[in-house]
């Protein structure tokens, strides 16, 4: 491992995708990552999405670069396994319902008695403890909870609508590998460990914020009131697909009316300025959901990328998600590689989105299967020659 993690030794007690996700970010950034799973089964996003030979693609992504050491938790002597790891991990990443990893006797102060250098990330729906701390939480939920669904409907002014992605498990996972980043920061020069408590309606609140929120930021009176600028986009039909271009300054609006071949409208004194386009928003977006968008319907994408480009206004194409690896930009970023997975075979995969100079970050490798490395992690601990009992009597599985 060559990455800014390198060294950094994570226990993974989670499941799903929120938590994986967080140590899978670990582990592209260089930290050695063990993952505790049920023995058999598995995680359960083992069992989900599109798969060859019975593993999915998907959770190559969340687990890619682990070890994997299947055990019975429901056994004392599983636990204990648990707790010799604990002491030799420099963080702990679990996502169980609140109470859960307490009973269990896992829990930070569990852990921490082991360890007091320990990090220990505590992910859950709506919190550790509050009237909904007990309820379940899966993404869509805490999107219609949070009022992101709401957002999503603001636009098209017809209901509510949900991210068709699970968004906010990835927030949340980008959000805790983030904090355990700067808790051990912190423990660099306090020489402590902490307890992070991370929850995934938290999380949603303060991304949507600073923007999505902008309205109900300022409090009291003497406001004037504008739509969030995260609506300020365009996106229209062209005649052979769809694209989208966003107005912010003067001369990007007088830009698009030339490109529309609408002189009258960058003339028009209501539209001149960016505060009086915002006080005619109503006019203003009548006259875009006509004229403008019956022009855009006779102009090839082509040629509307052409026109953009010549006035200097901010555009883009739709592009599926098939079309990125072939895309110039993405191909000259290196976003995507390909590789020969030892059980689901050949699949595409993303490198770490942030590029480090001195240390490079990378795909840590395959996920593994169930169990896979159950003695090389038992080897670590002390406990090879155990190896032969443990599995006889169902503690640990291979």
């Amino acid at each position: 491992m060559s990455g800014p993690l390198a060294g950094v030794k994570v226990l993974d007690l989670a499941a799903v995708v929120s938590g994986p996700l967080t140590a899978t970010l670990l582990s592209d950034q260089g930290a050695e990552v063990i993952k505790v799973e049920r023995i058999g089964s598995g995680d359960i996003q083992r069992h989900v999405g599109s798969k060859r030979n019975g593993t999915p693609g998907f959770f190559h992504m969340l687990n890619r670069g682990k070890l994997s050491i299947a055990l019975d938790m429901a056994r004392p002597e599983a636990i204990e396994i648990i707790r010799k790891l604990a002491a030799k991990s420099d963080v702990v990443v679990q996502n169980f319902r609140p109470g859960v990893v307490d009973r269990l006797g896992i829990g930070f102060k569990n852990l921490s008695a082991c360890n007091s250098k320990l990090i220990y990330l505590s992910i859950s729906g709506f919190g550790q403890s509050g009237p909904q701390s007990h309820k379940r939480a899966y993404d869509p939920i805490i999107q219609t909870y949070s009022g992101m669904a709401a957002v999503q409907g603001l636009k098209r002014g017809d209901g509510p609508e949900q991210v068709n992605q699970l968004i906010m498990d990835k927030l949340t996972a980008y959000t805790g590998s983030q904090a355990i980043c700067a808790a051990l920061y912190s423990r660099s020069q306090s020489g402590k460990g902490q307890h992070i408590e991370l929850s995934m309606l938290d999380t949603a609140i303060a991304f949507m914020w600073p923007d999505a929120g902008a309205d109900n930021i300022l409090q009291g009176e003497g406001i004037e009131h504008s739509p969030p600028i995260g609506g300020s986009g365009q996106l229209m039909r062209f005649a052979d697909g769809w694209g989208t271009m966003m107005l912010l300054t003067d001369s990007e609006f007088r830009g698009m009316c030339h490109a529309f071949e609408k002189p009258e409208l960058a003339a028009d004194d209501r539209f001149s300025t960016l505060a009086k386009r915002i006080s005619n928003r109503q006019v203003l977006g009548k006259i875009m959901h006509t004229q403008v968008e019956e022009v855009a319907l006779t102009i090839s994408l082509e040629d509307a990328e052409e026109r953009f480009a010549r006035h200097e206004v901010p555009f883009a194409r739709l592009r599926h998600l098939h079309e990125l690896p072939d895309d110039p930009q993405v191909k000259h970023n290196k976003m995507f590689s390909l590789l020969d997975h030892p059980v689901a075979g050949p699949l595409r995969e993303t490198r770490p989105a942030a590029q480090f100079s001195a240390t490079p970050a990378s795909p840590a490798g395959p996920a593994p299967a169930v169990g896979e490395h159950t003695a090389e992690v038992l080897g670590s601990i002390d406990m090879l020659d155990q190896l032969d009992t443990l599995l006889a009597e169902k503690i640990v599985g291979i």
